[in-house]
């Protein structure tokens, strides 16, 4: 299988990969079900997961995906999604997100054949305006080949994974949209994962919480999702599940199991104003595309385009207005500090146009984001290698020079991005830490990680995950 190295959601969790039911975007309504077993002697349960290869200008990308299925030779097919999944993909980049588990018959396919029934796209067009629209569906379905086929002869979990080039899936012209899927595909059985490959990173409402276990509820789906706690799950200084309120939302990065469970190795509250009843109102994750400051150069508010939301954030506009107060507070989750990024790294005065954030407040009167708490987000960079990368220490400095249009060129007039890739960076589809090291110039890669800029306006992006630019496969026929 081409190797992924982490999977996100905005929720997930529960009892094993029979958690990963129907919630990419998390727009479905309906209750997970897990099945946990195969539904018969003859079928393997299958964990269904999507990625993508990001383009320079697109905030956000919503994808409607109405079908998947697998070919065989004969010309039989089994579907894989049970019902339309909305996912977001311009926020995946270098990870993947689920979005079912199903039962599979034993057999050999050699197909994968997808469908999308709609794609919303925000984006930054060449005059630097944020534009959003709804694309024309030229193609709206596409069948590659499955190489190597995917063998499912036992009742050990299998994996698919798609993933989508947006660089080529998009067509942009003017104020013309048209989206026709260009994808790549793999599959494998699970237990052959590494361990970097089978991680998870989720983010929703706790719905309860005991020192073995916490239930995350997306607030988008209303799903109910379970994750392990054991003696190495880490947590900010001073917290501990007893301190975790019930209604509160959180940040989890977890790992699947070998027995198919999931295990939460990092936990990190969100913070945002409480309502009446307890409840948070929630936040939002996504891209900042302009600030305001004050006469003495204090950040009042900025403009972000969501990716995601959390509680009753949803909003169907293109941007959101975020109002910050002196008693917002700033900060940085577990993921990102062991990465080497100390706690007071980030604060109002590294918010700026093109950086990823996560925001949690609550709604005022006039429809702002009342923000208590902005955290830094993870920020996705596909470019080419400057230079081989340079050892420093344990650590590999390295330069992407970033394609055109790119909304970091367009608003940072950033050409190429210094990042920094650590001990605790992973790899996935097909490199490793040793490969990477030894990549040319012109290597194409893509980067999932922590983007800061210091007072003297140097960038630095902190690399959580790198991996080969995706290549999109044939469509059978052509």
């Amino acid at each position: 299988m081409k190797s992924k190295n982490s999977l996100k959601s905005c929720a997930l969790g529960a009892t094993g990969l029979a958690a990963f039911v129907l919630f990419a975007g998390c727009n479905s309504s309906t209750s997970s079900s897990m099945p946990g077993t195969p539904a018969s002697a003859s079928t393997a349960p299958a964990v269904i997961t999507v990625s993508d290869a990001p383009l320079g200008n697109i905030l956000s990308a919503k994808v409607t995906i109405s079908s998947i299925s697998l070919g065989t030779s004969g010309g039989s097919s089994v579907s894989v999604v049970s019902q339309p999944e909305t996912v977001e993909l311009s926020g995946l980049g270098a990870t993947q997100e689920p979005i079912e588990l199903t039962n599979v018959a034993f057999g050999t396919y050699n197909s994968v054949s997808v469908t999308v029934s709609a794609a919303q796209v925000t984006y930054v067009n060449s005059n630097g305006q944020v534009v959003s629209a709804s694309a024309t569906l030229s193609s709206p379905s596409v069948t590659v080949a499955l190489n190597p086929a995917l063998a499912i002869s036992t009742n050990g979990e299998v994996q698919l994974q798609i993933g989508f080039n947006l660089a080529q899936s998009f067509s942009i012209s003017g104020s013309t949209v048209t989206f026709t899927p260009a994808i790549s595909t793999s599959g494998a059985q699970v237990e052959n994962e590494s361990d970097s490959q089978r991680e998870i990173e989720v983010a929703g409402q706790v719905t309860a919480i005991s020192s073995t276990s916490i239930t995350i509820q997306c607030g988008d789906s209303g799903k109910q999702f379970t994750f392990t706690i054991n003696s190495s799950t880490q947590f900010p200084s001073g917290v501990t599940t007893s301190n975790i309120a019930q209604g509160s939302y959180v940040q989890v990065k977890g790992q699947t199991q070998t027995d198919g469970s999931l295990l939460a190795l990092t936990i990190t509250p969100l913070a945002g104003n409480q309502q009446s009843g307890g409840q948070q109102d929630g936040g939002a994750k996504g891209i900042v595309v302009s600030i305001t400051h004050d006469g003495t150069g204090n950040l009042t508010s900025f403009t972000m385009v969501p990716q995601e939301s959390f509680g009753s954030m949803m909003s169907a506009n293109a941007t959101m207005n975020v109002v910050v107060a002196s008693s917002t507070t700033y900060g940085i989750n577990e993921d990102a500090k062991q990465l080497g990024l100390a706690s007071s790294s980030f604060s109002a005065m590294e918010v700026f146009p093109g950086q990823a954030v996560m925001v949690m407040g609550s709604m005022d009167n006039s429809g702002n984001l009342d923000a208590a708490q902005i955290m830094l987000g993870a920020e996705n960079a596909q470019g080419t290698l400057v230079a081989m990368p340079q050892a420093s220490g344990s650590n590999l400095d390295f330069s992407l020079t970033l394609p055109v249009p790119s909304f970091l060129n367009m608003y940072e007039k950033l050409v190429t991005l210094n990042a920094v890739a650590g001990t605790n960076t992973d790899y996935g589809n097909g490199m490793t830490s040793s490969t990477f090291a030894a990549a040319a110039a012109g290597a194409s890669v893509q980067v999932h990680g922590y983007l800061l800029v210091d007072q003297k306006g140097n960038y630095l992006l902190y690399a959580s995950e790198i991996s080969q630019a995706e290549t999109p496969e044939a469509p059978e026929g052509n």
